[in-house]
């Protein structure tokens, strides 16, 4: 197991460290350009959008420090970075049986089910390096920028910990789709269709009434940033949702694994 867990990880280093300075970057200068925000101007500006266009903020007060912050942790930047972490880790064991090393690695006394817990230690390694990337950008950020300063560390860490696990849970789903797929691309598109159908689906609840009831459905419909960086707690269905997904998507996948054939 202990192999398997450091292969992925040595092979996947190079674009984990990647995406998580893309992240801090990001974070970190969305984050010194709130010195340049004139807060009435903003608010008039959002309040002058079609509504469409304002529930990319999801109904946010973009204009203080913790709403602007906030709005960045559900930039499309942000969720792409993060799902490129979980989605392309996730897809590592379908790799895996497309190239043959899965089968090579199970030729060894390793179960299945071993090897496919390394593969998902893995995954939820690379999204935690990546999160704690942006993390730490968005800090420096609060940390240098004076008008940053009501947004603590302690609410901007709590704020951090569901977008882990969000992209946790969509990690999970990928590698659940990769255990009934034989090739790398197809488990990448079935996560991507994962996370893309979440997006919209939770756009379209903000945007269109007939759509309103089905946004709960929708894992993003649950991770409200701009709210829990400004109030410092996350609600309790937040956390119910997003570690009910990476639970249940991680014990399917290891129930199918157990009973498939690996051979390429």
């Amino acid at each position: 197991m202990r192999v398997v867990l450091s292969l992925a990880l040595v092979r996947s280093l190079r674009r984990t460290l990647l995406l998580g300075l893309a992240l801090g970057a990001f974070l970190f200068l969305v984050g010194l350009s709130y010195s340049s925000v004139d807060e009435n101007q903003i608010r008039t500006l959002v309040e002058s959008l079609p509504p469409a266009l304002r529930a990319f903020v999801k109904g946010s007060d973009i204009a203080s420090p913790s709403g602007y912050l906030g709005t960045t942790f559900i930039h499309p930047i942000t969720l792409a970075l993060m799902a490129a972490a979980g989605i392309a880790g996730g897809a590592a064991s379908a790799r895996d049986v497309e190239t043959g090393v899965a089968e090579l690695m199970l030729s060894r006394p390793l179960r299945r089910t071993a090897w496919l817990g390394a593969e998902l230690i893995a995954m939820l390694i690379q999204v935690t390096i990546v999160a704690a990337m942006g993390f730490i950008g968005a800090l420096i950020a609060i940390s240098t920028v004076d008008a940053l300063a009501p947004v603590s560390a302690g609410s901007l860490f709590i704020t951090a910990v569901p977008l882990w696990l969000l992209f946790a849970g969509i990690g999970a789903v990928t590698v659940l789709a990769a255990s009934f797929s034989r090739t790398g691309a197809k488990a990448i598109g079935w996560g991507t269709a994962f996370a893309l159908a979440a997006y919209a689906l939770d756009y379209l609840a903000q945007v269109w009434g007939l759509a309103e009831p089905l946004g709960p459905l929708s894992v993003m419909h649950w991770y409200r940033p701009a709210a829990i960086l400004g109030q410092g707690t996350v609600p309790g269905s937040t956390w119910a949702v997003l570690i009910g997904v990476a639970v249940v998507a991680t014990g399917l996948a290891l129930a199918v694994t157990s009973r498939r054939e690996v051979a390429p």
